[in-house]
């Protein structure tokens, strides 16, 4: 590296570091301190790792838009609650995705300047004071550790990183001055009772499964651009060098999610809890208020039929992607800027919209693996929306006989040939599977099972046998001949 180039480097990681020390003295230690001491009383019967209210993301970002590069500094604070010693830790490292295009899984088109790579790279990674090795696979990576952590042991994670961001209209890339940054940073895998829930590259859909948890974030930022984030922002400090420095926290999130815009339109609804925020380019945003008012009535619904929404607001951020009509993350979507021409809205903006929505329910709240179990959050985010639309708008799903002897929803992704067979499974099947329910069982008895799911698993990650034992518990009889119709007929006990 140049003399020049290194200096340069050399400057940006003191300024992530005083950013994060910033974040430190300002946020202070006894935060970290009563979160444990909060996590223990409420996860103490439980094995899961790493366990939420029990884990901490405190990162120190600065974002270089010159050179399209995010430098990081995180200190990820947790406590082995997996009852077991651990001789290893895995990560989900999303930005290696891009590496390549004959594994990148976004489609040519979004690549408007042709392919573009994206990574992330480490500088240094300790665990515990101590240098770790670390070897990549894939959107994965295995840190081998020095010796055992054993139950109960806190952990500290250090890692210095930084993350090439691609010329790309995806959910992970920028185009025009917009920066989309979903799973951009390192983010520590789960260990269930079967072991690691590692992610893999994925053509299609969200190759994920994480563990809630809380994050106390400062972010560098050139003057003239809009921030939003997970989380709500605590402070904003300008600098005498043309920057400014943005404060975060969010708590018990399943991602942080970020993005960076420039010229865009910031739209406000409501004064109550939660305040709706749309976020649309300034020349845009004729749509605004239509779209504020519909998430509204949709977070009221959901909330009123299966339980609250947690967190204080709720975002909306059009932003230039293409691959996907909308992206869910905490407290926060994306969508497709498509839905701003007012006959593509029309035609299917409110059920996309509702879609999204319903995964601060489904994934947000209640997790799962969506690599192994894509059809838990998937179809059930689908039938929320239809429900929604009924209620609201007299529409009634289009639900045909296609379905009507059951499809195999126990696929997991790597078992799915195309995206077209990963729709009809996840979405149309998984719907479908709902739908069916409510013949079996009546609306108001599955609606108890949603309740029930929702107040059992909240920001935990569930799986389909959870689920199967919920609605047989609220059906009070033997459903062993409807999971069978699904594929879904493995043995749940009480």
């Amino acid at each position: 590296m140049p003399l020049r180039k290194r200096k340069l480097f050399f400057i940006i990681v003191i300024a992530v570091f005083l950013a994060a020390y910033l974040i430190y003295i300002r946020m202070g230690s006894q935060a970290l301190i009563e979160t444990l001491a909060t996590g223990t009383a409420n996860n103490e019967n439980e094995l899961v790792f790493p366990a939420p209210g029990q884990t901490l993301y405190k990162m120190g970002l600065y974002l270089d838009t010159s050179r399209r590069t995010m430098y990081g500094n995180t200190v990820l604070l947790t406590r082995n609650t997996s009852g077991q010693a651990l001789s290893e830790l895995w990560f989900t490292v999303y930005p290696n995705a891009f590496k390549d295009s004959r594994h990148s899984p976004a489609p040519s088109e979004a690549y408007y300047a042709g392919f573009n790579e994206g990574y992330l790279d480490f500088q240094e990674f300790k665990v515990n004071g101590q240098k770790v090795e670390y070897f990549p696979d894939g959107v994965s990576l295995q840190v081998v550790l020095p010796r055992d952590i054993v139950p109960g042991e806190d952990i500290k994670i250090e890692m210095q990183w930084q993350a090439q961001i691609p010329k790309l209209a995806y959910r992970y890339g920028n185009k025009g001055g917009i920066y989309m940054l979903g799973n951009f940073y390192p983010t520590l895998n789960v260990l269930g009772s079967i072991g690691w829930h590692n992610s893999y590259n994925s053509a299609f859909g969200d190759p994920f499964c994480f563990h809630c948890a809380d994050y106390q974030v400062s972010l560098s930022l050139p003057e003239g651009f809009l921030m939003v984030s997970t989380g709500s922002k605590r402070e904003t400090i300008a600098e005498d060098n043309g920057r400014e420095v943005h404060f975060i926290e969010a708590q018990n999130v399943r991602d942080f999610c970020l993005a960076v815009l420039y010229d865009y339109k910031e739209s406000i609804y409501g004064q109550n809890r939660p305040q709706i925020i749309c976020y649309s380019p300034a020349k845009q945003s004729e749509l605004a208020g239509q779209i504020l008012k519909q998430s509204a009535q949709i977070l009221n619904y959901y909330a009123c039929s299966w339980g609250s929404y947690p967190y204080l607001d709720f975002k909306i951020v059009f932003v230039p992607m293409r691959g996907f009509h909308g992206m869910e993350y905490s407290g926060l979507i994306f969508l497709s800027e498509e839905f701003l021409q007012p006959r593509t809205y029309k035609d299917h903006g409110e059920f996309i919209l509702a879609h999204e929505i319903a995964h601060q329910w489904w994934y947000g709240m209640v997790g799962n693996d969506q690599l192994k179990e894509p059809w838990l959050d998937e179809g059930l985010a689908n039938w929320s929306a239809y429900k929604y639309l009924k209620e609201y708008r007299g529409i009634e799903p289009a639900c045909g006989s296609e379905f009507q002897n059951g499809i195999n929803l126990a696929q997991e992704m790597r078992e799915i040939v195309s995206r077209q067979e990963y729709y009809r499974m996840a979405y149309s099947g998984g719907e479908a599977f709902w739908f069916a329910l409510e013949k079996e069982m009546g609306e108001d008895t599955v609606n108890k099972v949603l309740r029930r799911y929702l107040a059992d698993f909240r920001f935990k990650v569930a799986s389909t046998d959870d689920l199967l034992l919920v609605i047989k518990k609220e059906a009070r009889r033997d459903m062993s001949d409807y999971f069978h119709k699904w594929s879904l007929d493995k043995p749940v006990s009480d």
